[in-house]
């Protein structure tokens, strides 16, 4: 009877393994998700959330694989483990999505301060990722500890459980960010999350599979590792405890290296590639794809190392240099990967999928393939004999952990805001590479000369990589395209870099944070970000104090500042540096960044609105694209938020784009604001729009209306015609209510743009929206009223609606299309005097 129930633990505890690696990233990737709207979509935030997940991990596994030792039931454990994990991951929906942000209205309430409130959260939300992780920690060195049952298993065991763990990771990754999320929602994936651990504490409630042998005595380690290497002459003279600080020294720098190295290149990448769900998803799935390859190789080789300490050296060293390595590669990713596949641009699984793929394979997955290997034998190398493993797995993986936590920190809040991310990479290197130096001492070689070679390179690395000069890691378009540097920052949050070219003797200023341009250089760019600041005052807002999320350059800053009735604008930006670029845009934004009555503060704008108790009078929000990282600012959660901080007849306008949206996810869009502000207004400003909720009845007298357009500063970058204005309103809520059923609310919980279909990126997408918007036009009797001549406006209106179709014609490259119908407009309307100005500007 033994041996059948043998046979099936052996082959139950890998798939144990697989499934509970696949849960926990299911969990894992979920609760990040989730808290970053409770605590700060902020790197910082971020960051330390992941150092508590580590670090539950990490004493978990010590706790419970020295529990383990001492145990003779672990099927039980495991079954402890599992419900535990379940247990909590069902909780943490109700406590993640309804008790954490009811602690920002209660605790107030009760006479706390905002910002012990903020660090009341949080604490509460480490303590939510903690108490799950030091459950998950304790599954690795129990179920190690029951798998290998021989001494000459333990190498083969050691890789095969740790293989099956990353693997199972790696799509739990994958599975979550590409297809769970977009498609059931937030909750229900953590609910299949819960679910596997259910049924694997269900089956070792149940079958109790794990069956401890009545063995002979355990052969220690070091007697089969005598037999195995009687023949050769030791390289090292090496004492087993000093072999085993060797073993935890390597553990501890392979965490520290490889997380804090994760944070330096997920901020890099964030500088090259779209940052969409789709591609971080991709790259942190990498990350434990190249570890999963390093176990799978050590189960494979691991039990013909006859010199552990010298094959962890070594591993150091491969760690070191293709750290380094990858830093070139880096700097140089736009020509070496992303250029090569330019043609090939518009398939759009090329750009999302495959360069992505492909950067990491070459950056990431042979540093984090080293770790995989290092992690299991640094394992085997501390155990003293096969009994003990569930000990020493514990052990191992809590100083792993510690480096994991270490590194983190360092890198997110000393190492990139001081040395620059480039910089940073190298003092990972150079950490490695002293590491090494002090595995080399332990092992006591004959040849101190090896010894002493490598300090000095240690050292040297360490010198270098402090007094490089700046590594600056630039845009793609920079890497295409000459131009002049003119600012350059890195912080925790981002990096942003503003480039001047000159083309035909006109200076051109382009500027960036991370990948994504903060404003667009072209006339109707500019024109909807003022549309955005100007709409609610024309539409008769009476305002005192402001709120403007993402600031920018400051150009919606500087439209809100032209009304002299504002008395203070506090702005929200998650890079605040880019303050301190405003000033090369002084055409743009008046000066705005010395304006007094402006204050910037450094964050999340979301979080801010969540943990604030301050009300405005106006909120505008002007966020990157939803598919490019700003989805949770477009949802009926945050317009909700938005709507609670307004004062009586406040006001919300924010930005909303027409490009790299399916047309139903678009008006999806519109609904859920829709949804929040029943007197709502959508404009058009060209190729993008423009939301404005009312918390009044809407309407808007035309003859205030233009009086207060007649009053405004003139300005080269807005029309101020009343007339041509009021002719770009093209939907209200009457006309909304007939898109038909509410299907496409985007929700916290299914954040659906967030998780697009690849599709989302068709160049049609843009004229296919343009032209909905354009053939849904509104009366706007419903919404002006004292209009002196309905006639006027009629031909504005009609203008307009040619106008609108004549750039459908030019996206869709029908030049003479477009031409023919800018001249019809004119005609129907030759007072608009912006129908000359875009023929001239589309024909160059």
């Amino acid at each position: 009877m033994t041996m059948p129930k043998r046979v099936g633990a052996i082959l139950l505890l890998p798939l144990t393994m697989f499934m509970a690696g696949f849960g926990s990233l299911i969990f894992e990737v979920s609760w990040f998700r989730m808290l970053s709207l409770v605590v700060g979509a902020t790197v910082s935030a971020s960051t330390l959330v992941l150092v508590a997940f580590m670090g539950g991990f990490g004493i978990g596994a010590w706790y419970w694989g020295n529990h383990s030792a001492k145990n003779n039931n672990p099927g039980r454990l495991l079954t402890l483990l599992f419900a535990s994990i379940a247990v909590f991951g069902l909780l943490s929906i109700w406590f993640i999505n309804h008790l954490l942000p009811s602690c920002y209205t209660f605790l107030p309430s009760a006479g706390l301060s905002e910002g012990f409130t903020r660090v009341a959260v949080f604490t509460l939300a480490v303590l939510l990722l903690f108490i799950p992780a030091f459950f998950m920690g304790g599954v690795l060195p129990l179920i190690a500890g029951c798998y290998i049952k021989t001494a000459n298993q333990l190498q083969s065991g050691m890789g095969n459980i740790y293989a099956f763990e990353t693997i199972g990771s790696t799509l739990g990754g994958l599975i979550t960010g590409f297809w769970l999320v977009g498609f059931t929602g937030q909750s229900a994936t953590v609910l299949v999350a819960v679910v596997i651990n259910t049924i694997l504490a269900i089956i070792f409630l149940v079958l109790k599979p794990i069956v401890i042998p009545t063995a002979a005595e355990p052969a220690s380690i070091e007697k089969i590792t005598l037999r195995k290497t009687k023949t050769k002459q030791p390289q090292a003279d090496i004492h087993p405890i000093d072999l085993q600080f060797i073993a935890l020294l390597a553990a501890f720098i392979s965490g520290f290296s490889v997380i804090g190295l994760q944070v330096v290149w997920f901020r890099i990448f964030r500088i090259y590639m779209t940052n969409s769900g789709y591609t971080f998803s991709l790259i942190a799935s990498m990350v434990i794809l190249g570890l999963f390859a390093g176990s799978w190789l050590y189960s494979l080789r691991g039990s013909k190392i006859t010199n552990p300490a010298k094959v962890l050296l070594r591993l150091t060293w491969l760690m070191a240099i293709a750290s380094a390595l990858g830093l070139v590669i880096l700097v140089n990713l736009p020509v070496l990967v992303m250029f090569p596949f330019e043609s090939m641009h518009d398939t759009h699984a090329i750009r999302i999928l495959l360069i992505p793929f492909l950067s990491a394979l070459l950056v990431i997955v042979p540093v984090t393939m080293t770790s995989g290997f290092l992690f299991p034998l640094a394992c085997t190398t501390h155990t003293k004999n096969y009994a003990t493993i569930g000990n020493s797995i514990g052990k191992v993986l809590l100083i792993n952990t510690a480096g994991s936590v270490t590194g983190p920190l360092l890198a997110a809040f000393v190492l990139i805001p001081l040395a620059g991310a480039g910089r940073a990479v190298l003092l990972f290197a150079a950490t490695l590479l002293i590491s090494s130096f002090f595995i080399m001492r332990s092992m006591n070689l004959q040849k101190k000369t090896a010894t002493m070679i490598t300090g000095v390179l240690a050292l040297v690395s360490l010198v270098i990589a402090i007094l490089l000069p700046q590594v600056k890691i630039l845009p793609p378009s920079f890497s295409r395209f000459p131009k002049e540097i003119l600012a350059y920052n890195e912080s925790t949050e981002g990096t942003f870099v503003v480039g001047q070219e000159n083309k035909q003797g006109t200076r051109v200023l382009s500027t960036y944070v991370n990948n994504s341009a903060v404003i667009g250089s072209t006339y109707d760019a500019i024109k909807v970000v003022k549309m955005v600041g100007h709409l609610p005052f024309f539409a008769g807002l009476k305002c005192n104090n402001v709120l403007v999320v993402g600031f920018g350059i400051g150009v919606t800053t500087s439209a809100v500042a032209s009304h002299p009735e504002v008395k203070h604008i506090d702005c929200v930006e998650l890079v605040a540096g880019l303050k301190g670029a405003a000033h090369y845009y002084s055409d743009l934004n008046h000066g705005i960044e010395r304006d007094p009555r402006l204050s910037v503060r450094s964050g999340d704008g979301r979080h801010f609105l969540q943990s604030t108790t301050e009300t405005f009078d106006l909120i505008t929000t002007d966020p990157t694209h939803p598919i490019l990282g700003s989805a949770s600012l477009y949802t009926r959660e945050y317009f909700e938020l938005c709507r609670s901080h307004l004062n009586k007849g406040g006001m919300v306008s924010q930005y909303l784009p027409l490009h790299k949206l399916l047309p139903g996810d678009f008006k999806g869009i519109i609904q859920t604001f829709c949804s929040v502000f029943p007197k709502c207004t959508i404009w058009l400003g060209h190729y993008h729009a423009v939301l404005l909720g009312f918390t009044g009845d809407g309407k808007i007298d035309f003859r205030e209306w233009a009086n207060r357009m007649a009053a405004m500063q003139p300005d080269i970058w807005f029309y101020n015609n009343p007339y041509a204005l009021a002719s770009s309103l093209v939907l209200d809520a009457t006309e909304i209510d007939k898109f038909g059923v509410q299907q496409h609310i985007l929700t916290d919980d299914l954040p659906y743009t967030e998780y697009c279909s690849l599709s989302s990126f068709d160049a049609a997408n843009l004229p296919a929206n343009l032209s909905f918007m354009n053939n849904s036009r509104e009366s706007l009797n419903r919404v002006f009223y004292n209009i002196p001549d309905p006639a006027l406006m009629q031909h504005y209106v009609e203008g307009n609606r040619l106008m609108t179709d004549a750039l459908r014609l030019m996206l869709q490259g029908d030049r003479n299309g477009f031409m023919m119908k800018m001249q019809e407009a004119t005609m129907m309307n030759p007072d608009n005097q912006e129908f000359p100005f875009m023929m001239k500007l589309n024909m160059k």
